[in-house]
């Protein structure tokens, strides 16, 4: 009967092929008996080559993968396995008290990552999870759903944008749109995520299903959860009647959670759990609740640095930062904010029943040569302001008086040709570590060569010059 058993389980998870990579031989045998009486195929490789060789042989469905590897380490096998093969599932495994190596490993496409000692009942927990998310971004390839006759193609009616910086934003969303994952959404305040995290919804195969906001900027923290989670009467003074949570209002929708990084670590717990277990609690409840939702989440400060401070979780950092989308700020898009004039323009003299013919040269280089610190939504409001006062044509003194003051930028000028080569050579230093991080998205040891620095002074000018991931 036991055998009988064993064949049906095995027959159900059709045989899932697993590679473990290394080089300890205790660890091995151990994954090689777990996994094997869980119903999987164990292969086995002791260092990256042989890893690397497996995989192309066998082709196995997920690898687990011990990023301190003699010869070629864990992140170089990793990036050799990307080369030819951007889609296989990696778990990485390490033993080191820090995750650095851990998240250089995440941002090259790892699935996730657990410390050593190793425990049994998280790791079969996390294989069956990753598979399982692998079956449903096959499936949804394979079975996209046609919305009224039509394709269901992302819509972009609502952003307007041709710098390459917002083409590379506008190609990640139609490259995730389709994928049940969960998206991530970096960028300064105003910068247009909601309008992101919409077009993310009108392009999956959700889109007939809730798109539900939850901002945690404006609500108090002693409602969010209330918000977020639901609760019973009688949960708290005040809760006459029982309420549904967000997460339930979008059921097989989409909840967008704007400004994630201000959630109590309480409220992360219970966030952690609902993207684990896809249930959750009413304030006040003792039955969970089944939920079905897509999360996007969105953010406007560092949660590397709130990780840091010991403000956020890293295991929830970890299960929201699945798929990365950086939102440039208006001032680093070549082009856009007379692109966006334009169209703001048209969009207000249409709302206002309005025919402003356009913006005068000297009002449109004010606006060209402004910073716009509060982004596109600071642009949308100047414009529609402009368009109230203006007659045919926006002028200079139609503008806010900040921008009608904006001269060339002001230069410091300091007391010696000394303090003058010294501010030169730290802007130019802080500028092409910018660059060169950004561009490897922050791979320290890749930036270091270079910049032909040595690790120890990079992470010091880091420092120095105060740079932080955005």
């Amino acid at each position: 009967m036991p055998k009988e058993r064993q064949r049906i389980k095995e027959t159900t998870l059709t045989r899932k092929k697993i590679l473990v990579i290394d080089d300890e031989r205790d660890i091995g045998w151990l994954f090689s008996k777990i996994l094997t009486e869980e119903g999987y195929r164990v292969l086995i490789a002791l260092n990256g080559r042989e890893g690397i060789s497996t995989i192309q042989k066998e082709k196995p469905d997920l690898v687990i993968l011990d990023l301190k590897l003699p010869g070629m380490d864990g992140i170089e096998t990793l990036r050799e396995i990307r080369r030819f093969d951007k889609d296989l599932l990696v778990v990485v495994l390490t033993g080191y008290e820090t995750v650095e190596t851990a998240v250089e490993a995440m941002k090259l496409g790892a699935y996730d990552y657990f410390s050593k000692p190793v425990d049994i009942d998280k790791i079969k927990i996390l294989i069956k999870d990753a598979l399982r998310a692998q079956c449903l971004i096959k499936k949804n390839i394979n079975t996209r759903r046609n919305i009224n006759g039509m394709n269901n193609e992302v819509s972009f009616d609502h952003i307007a944008g041709n710098s390459p910086q917002m083409r590379e934003v506008l190609d990640l969303i139609r490259k995730v749109a389709t994928y049940d994952v969960t998206v991530f959404l970096r960028g300064e305040s105003g910068t247009g995520k909601e309008l992101i995290a919409h077009a993310i919804h009108k392009g999956s195969n959700r889109v007939d299903k809730p798109f539900i906001v939850i901002d945690c900027a404006v609500l108090p923290d002693t409602l969010v959860e209330s918000e977020i989670f639901g609760h019973e009467r009688g949960a708290f003074t005040g809760a006459h009647e029982r309420k549904l949570g967000k997460f339930e209002l979008a059921d097989k929708g989409t909840v967008f959670l704007d400004e994630v990084g201000n959630l109590s670590t309480h409220t992360q717990v219970k966030l952690l759990r609902a993207l684990q277990e896809r249930e959750i609690e009413h304030l006040g409840g003792k039955k969970p609740v089944k939920v079905d939702f897509r999360l996007i989440v969105a953010t406007n400060v560092s949660l590397e640095k709130a990780m840091n401070d010991g403000r956020f979780r890293e295991d929830l950092y970890y299960r929201l930062n699945v798929f990365s989308i950086y939102i440039p700020p208006l001032r680093e898009r070549d082009g856009d904010a007379e692109l966006l004039l334009e169209y703001y323009l048209r969009k207000c003299n249409q709302i206002f029943s309005k025919e402003v013919q356009g913006i005068s040269p000297e009002a449109m280089k004010l606006l060209t040569r402004y910073s716009w610190p509060g982004n596109v939504r600071e642009l949308k409001n100047v414009v529609e302001s402009a368009v109230l006062l203006a007659g045919d044509i926006i002028l200079p003194q139609h503008l806010p008086l900040k921008i009608q003051d904006c001269t060339e930028e002001r230069i410091s000028f300091p007391r010696s040709l000394r303090d003058v080569a010294k501010q030169a050579k730290e802007k130019a230093e802080k500028d092409a570590i910018k660059r060169v991080l950004k561009e490897v998205h922050w791979n320290k040891s890749k930036a270091s060569k270079l910049l032909d620095v040595d690790y120890k002074t990079l992470y010091n000018k880091i420092k120095d010059y105060n740079i932080e991931r955005i």
